[in-house]
């Protein structure tokens, strides 16, 4: 079977996922309920994609995907290594910052980044903060570009329960135009 562009979507989103420590390095099962069920079964059938269950000493369990090493090996074949510093190369598009992202949007990653490393919020950007001060079609632009990602929280001393936080590719933007180390 040749891989189309849904499936190497789904893998970059998979594989984006592997840094989120909260997560364990797998995409919620929840996430991937954007796509279509049979897209992850056929991953699953080829042996690209793997899930995982984290079980927690509350008793909850998270049910996720990662990308397998099978797939990892596949794609060095046709001389796409996605390994650690490589996998951004492979997922990101070069794109020119003014076609695709304007002062705003770049605003809002360097807000999101920042509101995400006040101790308070738990490692998150609070969705009413960011409601409060931007346009949903700011927010939803930066989610569908894959430039950050929705998180949820639970807990009984967690404050702010929904938010966001930058994705590799907007931490390596943010890099490169020189608003963060």
């Amino acid at each position: 079977m040749v891989l189309n562009e849904r499936h190497l979507q789904l893998l970059k989103h998979i594989k984006s996922y592997s840094c989120i420590k909260r997560y364990h390095g797998l995409l919620p099962q929840r996430e991937a309920a954007f796509y279509d069920d049979t897209l992850i079964s056929e991953l699953q059938k080829l042996g690209l994609v793997e899930e995982g269950r984290i079980c927690s000493s509350c008793g909850n369990s998270l049910v996720g995907y990662k990308v397998s090493k099978k797939a990892e090996e596949e794609l060095e074949n046709v001389y796409l290594d996605i390994k650690d510093n490589d996998w951004d190369s492979f997922c990101v598009l070069d794109v020119d910052v003014h076609d695709c992202l304007d002062k705003e949007h770049i605003r809002a990653l360097m807000d999101i980044y920042h509101l995400s490393k006040v101790t308070q919020f738990c490692g998150i950007a609070p969705k009413r903060l960011l409601s409060n001060s931007y346009e949903s079609d700011v927010i939803n632009v930066l989610l569908d570009v894959g430039f950050i990602n929705k998180i949820s929280l639970k807990g009984s001393s967690v404050k702010y329960r929904s938010g966001f936080v930058l994705s590799t590719k907007a931490s390596r933007l943010l890099q490169q135009l020189g608003y963060m180390r």
